[in-house]
Protein backbone atom coordinates (compact mmCIF):
# COMPACT_ATOMS: atom_id res chain seq x y z
CA UNK A 1 0.00 0.00 0.00
CA UNK A 2 1.17 3.05 -1.13
CA UNK A 3 1.70 6.18 1.62
CA UNK A 4 -1.24 7.43 -0.30
CA UNK A 5 -3.39 4.93 -0.55
CA UNK A 6 -2.85 4.70 3.37
CA UNK A 7 -3.59 8.87 3.95
CA UNK A 8 -6.97 8.40 1.83
CA UNK A 9 -8.02 5.53 4.03
CA UNK A 10 -7.42 7.48 7.22
CA UNK A 11 -9.05 10.39 5.60
CA UNK A 12 -12.16 8.45 4.87
CA UNK A 13 -12.15 6.90 8.04
CA UNK A 14 -12.05 10.93 9.69
CA UNK A 15 -15.18 11.66 7.77
CA UNK A 16 -16.93 8.81 8.35
CA UNK A 17 -16.58 9.48 12.34
CA UNK A 18 -17.47 13.00 11.66
CA UNK A 19 -20.41 11.66 10.07
CA UNK A 20 -22.08 9.69 12.58
CA UNK A 21 -20.74 12.06 15.43
CA UNK A 22 -23.62 14.80 13.45
CA UNK A 23 -26.20 12.10 12.69
CA UNK A 24 -26.41 11.81 16.63
CA UNK A 25 -28.42 13.55 18.98
CA UNK A 26 -29.69 14.30 21.88
CA UNK A 27 -33.56 14.00 21.83
CA UNK A 28 -35.37 15.50 24.54
CA UNK A 29 -39.32 15.78 25.05
CA UNK A 30 -41.36 16.71 27.99
CA UNK A 31 -45.37 16.15 28.30
CA UNK A 32 -47.87 15.80 30.24
CA UNK A 33 -48.26 12.28 32.17
CA UNK A 34 -51.10 12.87 34.74
CA UNK A 35 -53.74 16.02 35.49
CA UNK A 36 -55.61 15.84 38.19
CA UNK A 37 -58.56 17.97 36.64
CA UNK A 38 -58.59 15.81 33.47
CA UNK A 39 -60.33 12.57 36.07
CA UNK A 40 -61.61 14.75 38.89
CA UNK A 41 -62.49 18.38 40.14
CA UNK A 42 -61.54 20.90 43.06
CA UNK A 43 -63.56 20.16 45.85
CA UNK A 44 -61.72 21.14 48.87
CA UNK A 45 -58.28 22.69 50.99
CA UNK A 46 -56.25 20.92 53.32
CA UNK A 47 -52.93 21.30 55.11
CA UNK A 48 -52.06 19.45 57.85
CA UNK A 49 -48.42 20.00 59.37
CA UNK A 50 -46.43 16.84 59.74
CA UNK A 51 -48.60 14.79 57.26
CA UNK A 52 -47.63 13.65 53.56
CA UNK A 53 -50.08 12.47 51.41
CA UNK A 54 -49.13 10.84 48.03
CA UNK A 55 -50.80 9.53 44.69
CA UNK A 56 -49.83 6.51 42.73
CA UNK A 57 -49.19 7.88 38.82
CA UNK A 58 -48.27 5.32 35.22
CA UNK A 59 -46.20 5.88 33.02
CA UNK A 60 -46.61 3.80 29.74
CA UNK A 61 -43.13 2.55 29.20
CA UNK A 62 -44.58 1.04 26.01
CA UNK A 63 -44.34 4.23 24.20
CA UNK A 64 -40.52 4.96 24.84
CA UNK A 65 -38.03 4.44 21.87
CA UNK A 66 -35.24 1.66 22.10
CA UNK A 67 -32.51 3.09 24.26
CA UNK A 68 -34.62 5.94 26.09
CA UNK A 69 -34.61 6.72 29.47
CA UNK A 70 -37.54 9.34 31.48
CA UNK A 71 -38.18 10.97 34.58
CA UNK A 72 -40.05 12.94 36.30
CA UNK A 73 -39.56 16.98 35.00
CA UNK A 74 -41.78 18.91 37.17
CA UNK A 75 -44.97 18.42 39.18
CA UNK A 76 -47.41 21.41 39.52
CA UNK A 77 -49.47 21.74 42.53
CA UNK A 78 -52.58 23.70 43.42
CA UNK A 79 -52.31 25.62 46.49
CA UNK A 80 -54.86 27.38 48.15
CA UNK A 81 -55.05 30.73 49.96
CA UNK A 82 -58.44 31.43 51.98
CA UNK A 83 -59.47 35.18 51.21
CA UNK A 84 -59.50 36.45 54.57
CA UNK A 85 -55.91 35.40 54.78
CA UNK A 86 -55.47 36.83 51.30
CA UNK A 87 -56.93 40.19 52.94
CA UNK A 88 -54.68 40.25 55.88
CA UNK A 89 -51.54 39.38 53.73
CA UNK A 90 -49.23 35.94 54.07
CA UNK A 91 -46.41 35.44 55.22
CA UNK A 92 -43.78 32.71 54.35
CA UNK A 93 -44.78 29.83 54.10
CA UNK A 94 -43.04 26.25 52.84
CA UNK A 95 -44.03 23.27 51.00
CA UNK A 96 -42.57 20.11 50.01
CA UNK A 97 -43.10 18.12 46.89
CA UNK A 98 -42.05 14.37 47.34
CA UNK A 99 -41.41 11.14 44.16
CA UNK A 100 -40.85 8.22 44.73
CA UNK A 101 -39.23 6.24 42.67
CA UNK A 102 -42.09 2.93 43.17
CA UNK A 103 -45.52 2.24 43.91
CA UNK A 104 -44.58 1.75 47.55
CA UNK A 105 -43.04 4.41 49.43
CA UNK A 106 -41.21 2.20 51.85
CA UNK A 107 -39.41 0.57 48.91
CA UNK A 108 -38.33 3.54 46.96
CA UNK A 109 -35.68 6.12 46.15
CA UNK A 110 -36.87 9.27 47.15
CA UNK A 111 -36.53 12.45 45.52
CA UNK A 112 -37.10 15.82 47.62
CA UNK A 113 -37.60 19.55 46.33
CA UNK A 114 -38.84 22.13 49.09
CA UNK A 115 -39.54 25.72 48.27
CA UNK A 116 -41.07 28.67 49.82
CA UNK A 117 -43.95 30.34 48.50
CA UNK A 118 -43.64 33.55 46.47
CA UNK A 119 -47.28 34.70 46.21
CA UNK A 120 -46.34 37.83 43.59
CA UNK A 121 -44.81 35.13 41.35
CA UNK A 122 -47.86 32.71 40.80
CA UNK A 123 -51.43 33.57 38.73
CA UNK A 124 -54.11 33.75 41.14
CA UNK A 125 -57.82 32.82 40.85
CA UNK A 126 -60.95 32.95 42.85
CA UNK A 127 -62.12 29.87 43.96
CA UNK A 128 -65.78 29.09 45.69
CA UNK A 129 -65.59 25.72 47.48
CA UNK A 130 -69.10 24.02 47.10
CA UNK A 131 -69.67 21.67 50.46
CA UNK A 132 -65.60 21.56 51.52
CA UNK A 133 -65.35 18.77 54.43
CA UNK A 134 -61.92 20.58 55.75
CA UNK A 135 -61.47 23.86 54.56
CA UNK A 136 -62.62 26.27 57.10
CA UNK A 137 -64.08 28.54 54.74
CA UNK A 138 -65.36 28.70 50.87
CA UNK A 139 -63.61 31.36 48.92
CA UNK A 140 -60.40 30.79 47.75
CA UNK A 141 -57.59 32.03 45.86
CA UNK A 142 -55.92 29.22 44.03
CA UNK A 143 -52.72 29.25 41.83
CA UNK A 144 -50.64 26.01 40.32
CA UNK A 145 -47.65 26.06 41.47
CA UNK A 146 -44.34 24.74 39.50
CA UNK A 147 -41.77 22.28 41.60
CA UNK A 148 -39.00 21.45 38.88
CA UNK A 149 -37.45 18.38 39.52
CA UNK A 150 -35.03 18.18 36.49
CA UNK A 151 -32.01 18.61 38.70
CA UNK A 152 -33.41 16.60 41.57
CA UNK A 153 -33.94 13.52 39.63
CA UNK A 154 -30.87 12.04 37.84
CA UNK A 155 -30.97 12.26 34.05
CA UNK A 156 -30.37 8.33 33.73
CA UNK A 157 -34.15 8.17 34.63
CA UNK A 158 -36.47 6.44 36.81
CA UNK A 159 -37.37 2.48 36.97
CA UNK A 160 -40.58 2.00 37.55
CA UNK A 161 -43.71 2.60 35.79
CA UNK A 162 -45.84 2.81 38.42
CA UNK A 163 -44.08 6.01 41.18
CA UNK A 164 -45.30 8.43 43.90
CA UNK A 165 -46.04 11.71 44.23
CA UNK A 166 -46.23 13.21 47.63
CA UNK A 167 -47.26 16.39 49.15
CA UNK A 168 -45.50 17.14 52.24
CA UNK A 169 -46.09 19.84 54.95
CA UNK A 170 -43.58 20.10 57.17
CA UNK A 171 -43.95 21.49 60.72
CA UNK A 172 -44.04 25.32 60.37
CA UNK A 173 -46.41 27.73 58.02
CA UNK A 174 -47.13 25.85 55.49
CA UNK A 175 -50.20 26.53 52.62
CA UNK A 176 -53.39 24.34 52.16
CA UNK A 177 -53.34 22.44 48.80
CA UNK A 178 -56.34 21.89 46.87
CA UNK A 179 -58.11 18.34 46.85
CA UNK A 180 -60.60 16.62 44.28
CA UNK A 181 -63.79 15.32 45.07
CA UNK A 182 -63.99 11.84 46.93
CA UNK A 183 -64.24 9.69 43.53
CA UNK A 184 -60.62 8.78 43.40
CA UNK A 185 -59.58 4.96 43.85
CA UNK A 186 -58.22 4.82 47.67
CA UNK A 187 -55.81 1.84 46.08
CA UNK A 188 -53.90 4.84 44.24
CA UNK A 189 -53.47 6.89 47.73
CA UNK A 190 -50.53 6.61 50.25
CA UNK A 191 -50.58 8.84 53.04
CA UNK A 192 -48.48 9.08 56.42
CA UNK A 193 -51.02 11.08 58.86
CA UNK A 194 -47.63 11.79 61.26
CA UNK A 195 -48.84 9.68 63.93
CA UNK A 196 -46.39 7.48 64.25
CA UNK A 197 -47.50 4.57 62.14
CA UNK A 198 -45.65 5.42 58.89
CA UNK A 199 -47.29 4.97 55.46
CA UNK A 200 -50.89 3.68 54.95
CA UNK A 201 -52.35 2.82 52.08
CA UNK A 202 -55.90 4.03 52.21
CA UNK A 203 -57.83 1.25 50.40
CA UNK A 204 -56.04 -0.96 53.59
CA UNK A 205 -56.71 1.36 55.83
CA UNK A 206 -58.13 -0.62 59.22
CA UNK A 207 -58.85 2.94 60.49
CA UNK A 208 -61.02 4.61 58.37
CA UNK A 209 -63.45 2.20 56.53
CA UNK A 210 -63.64 3.56 52.74
CA UNK A 211 -64.89 1.92 49.77
CA UNK A 212 -62.37 1.39 46.73
CA UNK A 213 -63.18 5.22 45.20
CA UNK A 214 -64.43 7.45 48.17
CA UNK A 215 -60.94 8.63 48.30
CA UNK A 216 -59.96 12.48 47.24
CA UNK A 217 -56.32 13.33 46.04
CA UNK A 218 -54.12 16.55 46.04
CA UNK A 219 -54.26 18.26 42.93
CA UNK A 220 -51.71 17.52 41.16
CA UNK A 221 -50.34 18.05 37.70
CA UNK A 222 -47.29 15.64 36.48
CA UNK A 223 -44.99 16.35 33.34
CA UNK A 224 -41.84 13.72 32.54
CA UNK A 225 -38.90 13.74 30.22
CA UNK A 226 -37.81 11.23 28.03
CA UNK A 227 -34.40 11.47 26.59
CA UNK A 228 -32.86 9.42 23.67
CA UNK A 229 -29.74 9.27 21.32
CA UNK A 230 -31.21 9.03 17.86
CA UNK A 231 -30.79 10.27 14.13
CA UNK A 232 -32.84 13.17 13.88
CA UNK A 233 -35.34 14.69 16.93
CA UNK A 234 -37.52 15.84 14.07
CA UNK A 235 -41.34 14.21 13.73
CA UNK A 236 -40.82 10.34 12.17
Amino acid sequence: MTRDSLTLLVLVALLTGCAEDVLSRLCIDDDATFDIEEVSVLEDAMGEPGTHDAVIVTYDEDALEDGASWRVSSVDVLVMIPLSEWDRGTGPSNLTIEVFDAANPNHASLYILSQTLEVDALSWEDVSLQSPQVAREYNHKRAWWNFDFSSVIPETGMQSSEFLVSVFWQNGSSPAVGYSRYNRPCSENWTDYGDGFGWVLNSENSFFPITENECNHPMFRVNVETRVEKDSCGPN
